[in-house]
């Protein structure tokens, strides 16, 4: 009877101990479920990052090119985001390989297009000016009166056309001046003249430029006294110098403004005609 229990009491124990052992082997392999889980879950994760990553780099770079004005780099085709986790089917598998992180090309570089407000003038540009101005003219002796005609203050007004190489300039101009004689009564004088100009000119402050020139020319002067309409016409070597300052508004349009002082040749009958003006300038680029 005691040996019957014995043997009933090791046969339980034994059984107890295979449940245990295979409760135990369970609870094992549902752990290492769950790790490999896990460890796919890691992987997958890493793979969105490093897209993220990508797309990230590729957005920078295609920024900073639009603002420095250059050409964009080419876009890198970003592998597509890993699928959803599917639904464990208690078999575990290897996670896959990691793919190597894919770089953005060198930087080519290329050379910016400075910009300005406003070009100063381009080379060989043609132009077409009118001017009009204030003009202070010098005292003239008469020598068949033996007087002197004291002028009063004048205008001027003219055209030219010409073409422009970049710092230098040749044109010509087709301008009239007239002023009276102080003395009521006493006349006038009227200038018409042709004038070949060459100028140079230096460009400051974006679309600023300072100039100077010089010009020569026919100039037919004509001058009213007592004694007659014309009492003196005469066709006489003339120059004039000049400078000032210029802006451009547009990459066609400009307008300057400066000093010319100008001078006929003198005759037998009267002094050289000079004076001295305050012009202005529109300018148009054709």
């Amino acid at each position: 009877m005691i040996m019957q229990s014995i043997r009933i009491s090791v046969f339980l124990f034994a059984v107890s101990i295979a449940a245990n052992a295979q409760s135990f082997q369970e609870r094992i392999a549902d752990l290492d479920e769950k790790a490999a889980e896990l460890q796919r879950r890691l992987h997958e994760n890493e793979l969105r990052l490093q897209r993220h990553s990508e797309v990230m780099e590729q957005a920078q770079a295609r920024l900073k090119a639009l603002q420095a004005g250059k050409q964009l780099p080419v876009r890198l085709k970003i592998p597509a985001a890993p699928p959803e986790p599917a639904h464990s089917t208690g078999k575990t598998h290897a996670p896959p390989p990691i793919a190597p992180k894919q770089r953005l090309p060198n930087k080519q570089t290329y050379t910016p297009i400075p910009t300005r407000h406003v070009e100063i003038s381009k080379n060989n540009t043609y132009y077409f000016q009118i001017f009009s101005g204030y003009v202070m003219p010098n005292n003239a002796h008469i020598s068949p009166e033996n007087k002197v005609a004291d002028y009063d203050n004048g205008y001027s007004v003219g055209a030219g056309a010409g073409i422009d190489f970049g710092n230098w300039r040749m044109g010509m101009e087709l301008s009239h001046r007239s002023y009276d004689n102080s003395e009521s009564g006493k006349g006038h004088a009227e200038l018409n003249t042709l004038m070949i100009n060459g100028e140079w000119e230096v460009g400051f402050w974006e679309s600023n430029v300072f100039y100077i020139g010089v010009g020569l020319g026919p100039s037919l002067v004509k001058i009213q006294r007592p004694s007659g309409y014309w009492s003196y016409k005469k066709n006489l070597l003339a120059y004039q110098l000049s400078t000032g300052l210029g802006h451009r508004f547009t990459e066609s349009l400009s307008g300057r403004f400066g000093y010319k002082y100008f001078s006929t040749a003198s005759t037998n009958d009267f002094d050289p005609h000079g004076s001295h003006a305050l012009e202005a300038v529109l300018e148009i680029d054709l």
